[in-house]
Order: C-alpha cells, then sequence, then structure tokens
C-alpha cells in the first residue's frame, strides 16, 4: 500500500525531473512503517513547482543547513542503508 503511495507521488511529479532528485524510502516492519526520504533540489529551498504536487502537502519538511555536518545522514538516505536510517529499510524507490 505504501509502496502504491508512493508510486503514484512520483508520477504525478514527473513534469519536476529538471528541477529534483529523491529517495524515498519505506522503514519500520511490515505491520508498522513509515515513509521517510531525502531530496536534492535546483537552487535554494523547495521550488514551488515541487510544493504544487498533490501529496507534498503530507510530508514534513526540513533543509539542511550544514552538508558538512550531515554527510552521513546523506550518505546512508541515499545507499538506503546505514546507521543513522532510525529503522530497517523494507523497499526504496528513486526518483531521477
Amino acid at each position: 500500500m505504501t509502496a502504491n503511495l508512493v508510486r503514484g507521488w512520483f508520477q504525478r511529479m514527473e513534469h519536476v525531473r529538471k528541477y529534483a532528485f529523491g529517495v524515498a524510502l519505506i522503514i519500520g516492519e511490515d505491520a508498522a512503517h513509515e515513509l521517510v526520504s531525502f531530496w536534492v533540489f535546483r537552487g535554494k529551498g523547495m521550488p514551488e513547482i515541487v510544493s504544487e504536487v498533490v501529496d507534498t502537502e503530507l510530508f514534513e519538511w526540513e533543509e539542511i543547513k550544514d552538508v558538512q555536518a550531515e554527510k552521513e545522514k546523506i550518505t546512508d538516505y541515499l545507499c538506503w542503508e546505514g546507521p543513522t536510517i532510525p529503522r530497517p529499510v523494507l523497499e526504496g524507490r528513486c526518483f531521477k
């Protein structure tokens, strides 16, 4: 069910491909899981074209202020594994 949510969201973001790259991870266990993601946008902040996509408002967004301080977390999310991901990764999708 959650994988379908991600696929649908990515389909609605098709026109955003020039502005964004991201990964969405389903983490946790089959019965209790959550969706987390990491995104890179062209320019500063989230482009308006991204924020207007349906379902984008359902997520909490946080801008990384210091990339060097968050380097391990960024690497873990892009690789879908690592100590900074709070729970085991069940499935992931890449938006490029």
